[in-house]
């Protein structure tokens, strides 16, 4: 959608973007109507160019995790999808969420709820799963790629924070890395780097990890995904497409740990998919 922005229509009449977006907070930036963009700093834009969102997406049931304002979720119905969940923990009240929706006369449905709660028996299953700046800000990421797996029909477009380029040790070994980058020595070894409070941002708590892109695609390999690494976008950033596998890894069916998580996935995704 090359001309996308041409395409959209004007904003209504009387359409005030002091008084529509002053009492939220917006992180994601997305042009609304022509011209009209949520004032946040997150391009979702050049995002979905990033991760290589199909133009098209008529036919599909898509998920949107770690939807926050939405904007992500309002693009895929704007590109065709027949159905948008979007799924995060915030209140859509408090994000604007149902601002916008309204706003857009949108048919995107919000569920609240974490990533680790994720089951098709609550949802269904989906074509396609936005799984965007999420996998960094876990506590248990390895857990939520399970769930994820459970409602996965077809494919995950990922985009996360990634150690690759970053210094790995903390003060006072921090300057080590100035003349010993450690971080390209263990490029084939999979690392979770651990994360104090405050320690990835100044003003963000809640980052628990940052994986190397070796530690991305193994852990959704584990969970029964073909994965692909894509590409950097920045220098801590990365974008990867996963599909999901008829059957799930040999270790779900002949490890204790593996019987214990199969057991809470849907029979349809631990022998075949639906």
């Amino acid at each position: 959608m090359e001309n996308l922005s041409a395409s959209l229509p004007m904003p209504p009449a009387n359409f005030s973007e002091e008084v529509f977006f002053k009492d939220n907070y917006w992180h994601q930036r997305w042009e609304v109507f022509q011209g009209v963009f949520t004032p946040g700093n997150n391009p979702v834009g050049d995002l979905c160019k990033y991760i290589q969102l199909p133009a098209d997406l008529a036919g599909k049931r898509v998920l949107d995790i770690g939807a926050w304002n939405g904007c992500f979720s309002f693009e895929c119905e704007r590109r065709g999808a027949s159905e948008v969940v979007a799924y995060s923990l915030e209140n859509p009240e408090e994000t604007g969420f149902n601002k916008l929706k309204d706003l857009l006369n949108s048919n995107v449905s919000y569920v609240q709820g974490s990533v680790y709660t994720l089951s098709p028996e609550a949802l269904g299953t989906f074509d396609l799963v936005l799984f965007l700046g999420v996998l960094y800000h876990l506590r248990y990421p390895l857990l939520a790629i399970d769930r994820l797996r459970s409602i996965t029909r077809q494919t995950v477009l990922i985009e996360t924070h990634v150690v690759n380029n970053r210094r790995l040790l903390r003060k006072p070994y921090a300057s080590i890395g100035r003349f010993l980058p450690l971080s390209l020595l263990f490029n084939s070894t999979p690392i979770w780097r651990q994360y104090r409070e405050f320690e990835l941002h100044p003003q963000d708590q809640s980052n628990w990890f940052g994986p190397n892109i070796k530690a991305v695609t193994e852990s959704f390999e584990t969970a029964g995904f073909d994965i692909v690494y894509q590409s950097l976008w920045a220098a801590d950033r990365a974008v990867f497409r996963a599909e999901a596998k008829a059957e799930l890894p040999a270790r779900f069916t002949e490890t204790y740990e593996g019987l214990a998580v199969a057991e809470g996935l849907s029979p349809a995704h631990t022998g075949g998919l639906d």
